[in-house]
């Protein structure tokens, strides 16, 4: 059996055996630790995989005159850290994506409403006696004043302002009974 001074000095020189060896002393320690911390054990056997995986490739840095633990460990838990802040990158984007949808979803269900909205009150408009719906439509829809619809219809201003009273208070007692 090697020392792990021996182990790291042959692992150094690209030693396939020496680095089973040394993956068998320190697997169980590694998960362990990574369970630990993790709770899941798919995870940490992943870590596992990453720490060994990651003392393959850096073998030629490692120095043989340090033990090799606290640099498996070090190994885990940066591991662990960057894995955290993946997930909670991901977890944010995730909920903005939510909040997105969820926005969406509203705005879609707004826009409905509205043309809903809008498709009561043109039916409405259309059961309005003919003067009314002509003075209601040419103060709604086409902006004029009082003033220029009574001088159009050769109305009083007084009656321009009774029919689009009574026009409006119809279509607001329509609209509420769909809403209410």
């Amino acid at each position: 059996m090697n020392t792990n001074k021996d182990l790291i000095l042959l692992l150094k020189e690209g030693n396939e055996k020496a680095f089973s060896e040394l993956y068998n002393r320190y697997w169980e320690i590694v998960y362990n630790i990574s369970y630990r911390k993790l709770r899941d054990e798919d995870k940490a056997k992943d870590f596992v995989q990453e720490v060994f995986v990651g003392i393959w490739i850096k073998r030629e840095q490692l120095n043989e005159e340090k033990e090799i633990l606290p640099y498996l460990y070090t190994i885990l838990k940066n591991g662990i850290i960057d894995q955290a802040r993946k997930d909670v990158c991901r977890n944010n984007h995730i909920e903005d994506l939510q909040r997105s949808l969820s926005v969406y979803e509203e705005s879609t269900h707004d826009q409905l409403a509205f043309k809903e909205l809008k498709l009561q009150i043109s039916a409405e408009v259309e059961n309005l006696p003919q003067k009314m719906k002509e003075v209601y439509r040419l103060s709604r829809e086409e902006g004029l004043t009082i003033n220029e619809i009574s001088e159009r219809l050769s109305l009083s201003d007084q009656t321009v302002k009774n029919q689009i009273t009574t026009a409006l208070k119809r279509i607001r007692a329509a609209v509420y009974t769909l809403f209410f």
